[in-house]
Protein backbone atom coordinates (compact mmCIF):
# COMPACT_ATOMS: atom_id res chain seq x y z
CA UNK A 1 0.00 0.00 0.00
CA UNK A 2 2.72 2.41 0.77
CA UNK A 3 4.52 2.19 -2.59
CA UNK A 4 1.17 2.28 -4.33
CA UNK A 5 0.87 5.99 -2.29
CA UNK A 6 4.02 6.71 -3.61
CA UNK A 7 2.95 6.24 -7.55
CA UNK A 8 -0.15 8.37 -6.34
CA UNK A 9 2.03 11.25 -4.93
CA UNK A 10 4.69 11.26 -7.80
CA UNK A 11 1.86 11.58 -10.55
CA UNK A 12 0.30 14.85 -9.05
CA UNK A 13 2.97 16.52 -8.51
CA UNK A 14 2.69 18.55 -11.58
CA UNK A 15 -0.77 19.25 -11.65
CA UNK A 16 -1.97 22.95 -10.73
CA UNK A 17 -5.30 24.53 -10.38
CA UNK A 18 -5.88 25.59 -13.88
CA UNK A 19 -8.86 24.61 -15.82
CA UNK A 20 -8.09 22.14 -18.40
CA UNK A 21 -10.84 19.98 -20.61
CA UNK A 22 -10.48 16.05 -19.47
CA UNK A 23 -10.68 13.34 -21.91
CA UNK A 24 -12.51 9.82 -20.15
CA UNK A 25 -10.08 7.60 -19.02
CA UNK A 26 -11.58 4.89 -21.71
CA UNK A 27 -11.16 7.57 -24.62
CA UNK A 28 -7.29 7.82 -23.45
CA UNK A 29 -6.39 4.04 -22.94
CA UNK A 30 -7.73 3.58 -26.59
CA UNK A 31 -5.91 6.12 -27.80
CA UNK A 32 -2.65 5.20 -26.16
CA UNK A 33 -3.33 1.52 -27.25
CA UNK A 34 -3.47 3.00 -30.79
CA UNK A 35 -0.03 4.46 -31.13
CA UNK A 36 2.43 2.20 -32.48
CA UNK A 37 5.45 3.32 -32.09
CA UNK A 38 7.09 2.77 -28.32
CA UNK A 39 10.83 2.48 -27.28
CA UNK A 40 12.16 -0.57 -25.49
CA UNK A 41 14.75 -0.16 -22.45
CA UNK A 42 16.93 -3.25 -21.43
CA UNK A 43 18.02 -3.54 -17.79
CA UNK A 44 21.21 -5.52 -17.85
CA UNK A 45 22.95 -6.64 -14.76
CA UNK A 46 27.04 -6.83 -16.14
CA UNK A 47 30.65 -7.21 -14.87
CA UNK A 48 33.24 -4.37 -13.99
CA UNK A 49 33.88 -5.19 -18.27
CA UNK A 50 30.18 -4.70 -18.72
CA UNK A 51 29.97 -8.45 -19.53
CA UNK A 52 25.93 -9.42 -19.71
CA UNK A 53 25.60 -11.43 -16.42
CA UNK A 54 21.55 -11.57 -16.58
CA UNK A 55 18.62 -9.27 -17.71
CA UNK A 56 16.58 -7.80 -15.16
CA UNK A 57 14.03 -5.79 -16.62
CA UNK A 58 12.46 -4.79 -19.60
CA UNK A 59 10.37 -1.35 -19.96
CA UNK A 60 8.22 -0.27 -23.14
CA UNK A 61 7.40 3.60 -23.12
CA UNK A 62 5.13 5.58 -25.64
CA UNK A 63 4.91 9.40 -26.00
CA UNK A 64 2.52 11.40 -27.14
CA UNK A 65 2.73 13.99 -30.05
CA UNK A 66 4.10 16.67 -27.39
CA UNK A 67 7.28 13.61 -26.58
CA UNK A 68 5.42 13.32 -23.09
CA UNK A 69 5.23 9.67 -21.51
CA UNK A 70 1.66 8.22 -22.09
CA UNK A 71 2.53 4.89 -21.46
CA UNK A 72 4.87 2.56 -19.56
CA UNK A 73 5.00 -0.84 -19.23
CA UNK A 74 7.86 -2.84 -16.79
CA UNK A 75 8.25 -6.35 -16.81
CA UNK A 76 10.61 -7.50 -13.55
CA UNK A 77 12.12 -11.21 -14.79
CA UNK A 78 12.40 -13.50 -11.66
CA UNK A 79 13.74 -16.92 -11.85
CA UNK A 80 10.17 -18.43 -11.54
CA UNK A 81 8.91 -15.88 -13.61
CA UNK A 82 7.66 -12.22 -13.89
CA UNK A 83 6.31 -9.03 -12.18
CA UNK A 84 4.50 -6.57 -14.68
CA UNK A 85 3.20 -3.23 -14.11
CA UNK A 86 1.35 -1.37 -16.90
CA UNK A 87 0.82 2.69 -16.34
CA UNK A 88 -1.04 5.29 -18.02
CA UNK A 89 -0.51 8.57 -18.12
CA UNK A 90 -2.23 12.04 -19.34
CA UNK A 91 0.30 14.67 -21.20
CA UNK A 92 -0.09 16.22 -17.67
CA UNK A 93 2.29 13.63 -16.15
CA UNK A 94 -0.65 12.57 -14.50
CA UNK A 95 -1.16 8.68 -13.35
CA UNK A 96 -4.88 7.73 -14.44
CA UNK A 97 -4.56 4.17 -14.48
CA UNK A 98 -2.03 1.36 -13.27
CA UNK A 99 -1.83 -2.77 -13.28
CA UNK A 100 0.22 -5.24 -11.39
CA UNK A 101 0.40 -8.44 -12.24
CA UNK A 102 2.13 -11.78 -11.55
CA UNK A 103 2.50 -14.48 -14.62
CA UNK A 104 2.51 -17.21 -11.60
CA UNK A 105 -1.15 -15.48 -9.20
CA UNK A 106 -2.15 -13.43 -12.44
CA UNK A 107 -3.77 -9.43 -11.15
CA UNK A 108 -2.48 -8.59 -7.89
CA UNK A 109 -4.05 -5.01 -7.94
CA UNK A 110 -5.33 -2.00 -10.37
CA UNK A 111 -5.56 1.09 -9.89
CA UNK A 112 -7.65 4.33 -11.09
CA UNK A 113 -7.68 8.11 -10.86
CA UNK A 114 -10.24 10.45 -11.83
CA UNK A 115 -9.55 14.26 -12.74
CA UNK A 116 -11.46 17.49 -13.01
CA UNK A 117 -10.18 21.10 -13.90
CA UNK A 118 -6.58 19.11 -14.55
CA UNK A 119 -6.67 17.87 -10.82
CA UNK A 120 -7.02 14.68 -9.98
CA UNK A 121 -10.01 14.29 -7.65
CA UNK A 122 -10.15 10.43 -6.68
CA UNK A 123 -9.08 7.33 -6.97
CA UNK A 124 -9.93 3.70 -6.75
CA UNK A 125 -7.41 0.96 -5.86
CA UNK A 126 -8.45 -2.93 -5.81
CA UNK A 127 -6.30 -5.76 -4.80
CA UNK A 128 -7.48 -8.84 -5.94
CA UNK A 129 -6.46 -12.76 -5.16
CA UNK A 130 -7.06 -15.69 -7.41
CA UNK A 131 -7.85 -12.89 -10.27
CA UNK A 132 -10.97 -11.76 -8.04
CA UNK A 133 -11.10 -8.53 -6.06
CA UNK A 134 -10.07 -9.06 -1.83
CA UNK A 135 -9.85 -5.57 -1.06
CA UNK A 136 -11.22 -2.05 -2.32
CA UNK A 137 -9.47 1.51 -1.29
CA UNK A 138 -10.81 4.39 -1.84
CA UNK A 139 -8.07 7.39 -2.41
CA UNK A 140 -9.64 10.96 -1.91
CA UNK A 141 -7.97 14.48 -2.60
CA UNK A 142 -8.03 17.79 -1.16
CA UNK A 143 -6.28 20.62 -2.50
CA UNK A 144 -5.28 24.71 -1.19
CA UNK A 145 -4.71 27.25 -3.42
CA UNK A 146 -3.01 30.91 -2.05
CA UNK A 147 -4.98 33.90 -3.57
CA UNK A 148 -2.83 33.93 -6.82
CA UNK A 149 -4.89 30.59 -7.71
CA UNK A 150 -1.47 28.81 -6.96
CA UNK A 151 -1.25 25.35 -5.49
CA UNK A 152 0.45 25.01 -2.13
CA UNK A 153 -0.55 22.20 -0.03
CA UNK A 154 -2.18 18.69 -1.37
CA UNK A 155 -3.53 16.61 0.92
CA UNK A 156 -4.48 13.00 0.15
CA UNK A 157 -5.79 10.51 2.04
CA UNK A 158 -6.78 6.63 1.76
CA UNK A 159 -10.11 4.94 2.97
CA UNK A 160 -10.41 1.54 3.61
CA UNK A 161 -14.08 0.54 4.87
CA UNK A 162 -14.59 3.80 5.62
CA UNK A 163 -11.58 4.48 8.08
CA UNK A 164 -9.17 6.84 7.00
CA UNK A 165 -6.24 4.43 6.83
CA UNK A 166 -2.98 6.51 5.36
CA UNK A 167 -2.41 10.32 4.70
CA UNK A 168 0.24 12.15 2.94
CA UNK A 169 0.57 15.76 2.98
CA UNK A 170 2.57 17.39 0.34
CA UNK A 171 3.53 21.68 0.43
CA UNK A 172 4.57 23.47 -2.35
CA UNK A 173 6.64 27.09 -2.70
CA UNK A 174 5.61 29.84 -4.59
CA UNK A 175 6.10 28.25 -8.72
CA UNK A 176 4.63 24.93 -7.53
CA UNK A 177 7.12 22.90 -6.81
CA UNK A 178 6.99 20.23 -3.90
CA UNK A 179 9.32 20.73 -0.71
CA UNK A 180 8.19 18.90 1.81
CA UNK A 181 6.18 15.78 2.15
CA UNK A 182 4.60 14.26 5.06
CA UNK A 183 3.36 10.49 5.11
CA UNK A 184 1.02 9.31 7.84
CA UNK A 185 -0.22 5.53 8.54
CA UNK A 186 -2.88 5.10 11.09
CA UNK A 187 -2.06 8.49 13.00
CA UNK A 188 2.04 7.77 12.87
CA UNK A 189 3.97 9.53 10.71
CA UNK A 190 6.52 7.02 9.20
CA UNK A 191 7.75 9.08 5.85
CA UNK A 192 9.53 12.85 6.20
CA UNK A 193 10.70 14.09 2.77
CA UNK A 194 12.25 16.96 1.85
CA UNK A 195 13.19 18.57 -1.77
CA UNK A 196 15.73 21.33 -1.98
CA UNK A 197 16.36 23.67 -5.16
CA UNK A 198 18.93 25.94 -6.87
CA UNK A 199 18.04 28.44 -9.12
CA UNK A 200 14.38 26.46 -9.41
CA UNK A 201 16.07 23.45 -10.15
CA UNK A 202 15.22 19.92 -8.08
CA UNK A 203 19.44 19.42 -6.75
CA UNK A 204 18.68 17.28 -3.52
CA UNK A 205 16.13 15.06 -2.04
CA UNK A 206 15.82 13.46 1.50
CA UNK A 207 13.53 11.03 2.89
CA UNK A 208 13.32 10.14 6.10
CA UNK A 209 11.99 6.52 6.52
CA UNK A 210 11.08 6.10 10.09
CA UNK A 211 9.53 2.97 9.72
CA UNK A 212 12.55 1.08 8.49
CA UNK A 213 15.13 3.48 10.46
CA UNK A 214 16.90 4.83 7.28
CA UNK A 215 17.88 8.35 5.87
CA UNK A 216 18.01 8.35 1.90
CA UNK A 217 19.67 11.26 0.29
CA UNK A 218 19.29 11.73 -4.04
CA UNK A 219 21.57 14.60 -5.54
CA UNK A 220 20.67 15.83 -9.25
CA UNK A 221 22.17 18.11 -11.64
CA UNK A 222 21.53 21.21 -12.92
CA UNK A 223 19.08 19.86 -15.44
CA UNK A 224 17.32 17.79 -12.69
CA UNK A 225 18.89 14.48 -14.04
CA UNK A 226 19.78 11.86 -10.77
CA UNK A 227 23.69 11.20 -9.60
CA UNK A 228 23.36 9.50 -7.06
CA UNK A 229 21.95 7.72 -4.17
CA UNK A 230 23.02 7.31 -0.83
CA UNK A 231 21.54 5.31 1.86
CA UNK A 232 22.39 5.13 5.36
CA UNK A 233 20.96 3.04 8.53
CA UNK A 234 20.33 4.80 11.34
CA UNK A 235 20.57 3.48 14.84
CA UNK A 236 22.77 5.60 17.17
CA UNK A 237 24.27 7.43 14.44
CA UNK A 238 23.97 7.11 10.48
CA UNK A 239 25.90 4.64 8.69
CA UNK A 240 26.04 4.08 5.41
CA UNK A 241 24.92 0.99 3.64
CA UNK A 242 25.05 1.62 -0.02
CA UNK A 243 25.46 3.94 -2.81
CA UNK A 244 24.94 4.09 -6.24
CA UNK A 245 25.96 6.42 -8.78
CA UNK A 246 24.14 7.22 -12.31
CA UNK A 247 25.08 7.88 -15.82
CA UNK A 248 22.17 9.66 -17.87
CA UNK A 249 22.37 10.50 -21.49
CA UNK A 250 21.35 13.71 -23.08
CA UNK A 251 17.58 12.97 -22.70
CA UNK A 252 18.25 12.59 -19.16
CA UNK A 253 17.35 8.69 -19.31
CA UNK A 254 19.66 6.59 -17.02
CA UNK A 255 22.13 4.81 -19.31
CA UNK A 256 24.28 3.16 -16.41
CA UNK A 257 24.63 3.05 -12.48
CA UNK A 258 27.01 1.07 -9.72
CA UNK A 259 25.96 0.40 -6.72
CA UNK A 260 28.40 -0.05 -4.04
CA UNK A 261 27.26 -1.59 -0.75
CA UNK A 262 29.10 -0.77 2.64
CA UNK A 263 31.22 -1.99 4.61
CA UNK A 264 32.32 -4.96 2.07
CA UNK A 265 32.81 -2.47 -0.61
CA UNK A 266 30.79 -4.97 -3.18
CA UNK A 267 29.71 -3.12 -6.56
CA UNK A 268 26.49 -4.08 -8.67
CA UNK A 269 26.84 -3.03 -11.99
CA UNK A 270 23.64 -2.06 -14.22
CA UNK A 271 23.64 -0.39 -17.76
CA UNK A 272 20.43 0.20 -19.98
CA UNK A 273 20.23 -0.42 -23.70
CA UNK A 274 17.37 1.45 -25.67
CA UNK A 275 15.72 -0.03 -28.63
CA UNK A 276 13.07 2.38 -30.88
CA UNK A 277 14.15 5.90 -29.96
Amino acid sequence: MNKFISLVILSIMTSNCSQVTNKSNLELINYIDSIKKEKIIYEFQVDSLERIIDTLSIEKNKVDKNNKIVFKETKTLKSNGYLKSINYYRGNNNLFYSKLEDSNFGILSTSEFWENDDRIIKGLYLEYRDDKVKDTIDIHYEYFCNNKGLKNKTIISSKYKQAIGNTTELFYNDLEQPTDEIFIQYNDTLRVTKYIYSNDSLRKKIIKDYENSKFISFIYDKNENILTMEIFKEKDSLKKISKTDYKTDNNGDIIKSIKTKFPSNFKKYIVYVTEGK
